[in-house]
């Protein structure tokens, strides 16, 4: 049941790169659109937007149509909220603000049941309702992607202490909220902040794991951070892309009109 993740990883450790796209709207049409694009993984923000449990579980039923692994960043690292995550089928977590290895033990265990970890059993909806109990409990080991978020210019210097805990799968930048805990908000060119993503990029080079940026990336930048081993590419977001799109077709619109010469296709914005 989980053998997509299971893929996804093996071609992680490989070398290889695999795309993502972050969803933010709690709507299933926004959530097939990204999921048929052919995304290898489609990020599902519960921490900064209204997505709600109800909203991700019907999201993730409309995404089942496509093979591609549905990980949620959740609000913290409350094993409860984890709990109900997995349950209702999720492929992996994404833990914000991580800032230790002690932290990302407990976020692993939070995904994994006893004797390894301690999240308490109910994955409903996970097995098909209890139909496929067996097949899911012989992958939930190996076949849940855990990803920490390192957002805190402290946790950069604890990265290979993280990317060290078993069962850690990759690490992901929180780049804004970095550089706010230095005092830098926004500036993400500063050799401070550099830095700081030098330690998170070379931590999980050496655990032979990728990084991700967390956020979209524009394509003319990827390859720069993927040479530094992001190779969990970030390559769209929703509201990146209805915004972009009616912003550039708004334009396009008027400019056109207007250089037309018709009546009344005058505007000032």
């Amino acid at each position: 049941m989980l053998q997509h993740v299971i893929d996804l990883k093996t071609r992680l450790r490989n070398g290889g790169v695999v795309y993502g796209a972050w969803l933010t709207f709690n709507d299933v049409g926004v959530a097939e659109v990204l999921a048929s694009a052919g995304y290898d993984a489609i990020l599902v923000d519960m921490e900064h937007t209204s997505i709600t449990l109800d909203g991700f579980q019907n999201q993730l039923a409309a995404m089942r149509k496509w093979n591609t692994v549905v990980l949620v960043r959740v609000p913290d690292h409350s094993p409860g909220f984890i709990k109900r995550v997995l349950d209702i089928g999720a492929d992996g977590i994404i833990a914000p603000m991580t800032m230790d290895a002690e932290q990302a033990r407990a976020l692993v265990a939070a995904c994994r049941y006893a004797p390894e970890g301690r999240r308490s059993y109910g994955p409903r909806r996970a097995t098909n309702y209890y139909r496929d109990t067996d097949d899911y409990l012989a992958q939930a080991f190996d076949g849940l992607f855990i990803m920490p978020q390192i957002e805190h210019v402290a946790a950069a210097d604890q990265a290979l202490a993280i990317a060290s805990v078993p069962g850690i799968d990759a690490l992901c930048l929180g780049p804004m909220d970095l550089s706010a805990t230095a005092g830098l908000l926004g500036q993400l060119d500063h050799p401070t902040i550099v830095s700081a993503f030098d330690k998170v990029f070379d931590a999980a080079r050496q655990q032979g794991m990728a990084a991700c940026m967390g956020f979209s990336v524009p394509p003319e930048q990827q390859a720069k951070w993927v040479a530094k081993g992001a190779r969990f590419a970030i390559a769209g977001d929703d509201l990146g892309a209805l915004r972009d799109g009616v912003d550039r077709s708004l334009q396009q619109s008027r400019e056109r009109l207007a250089a037309a010469s018709l009546p009344g296709a005058q505007h000032t914005a």
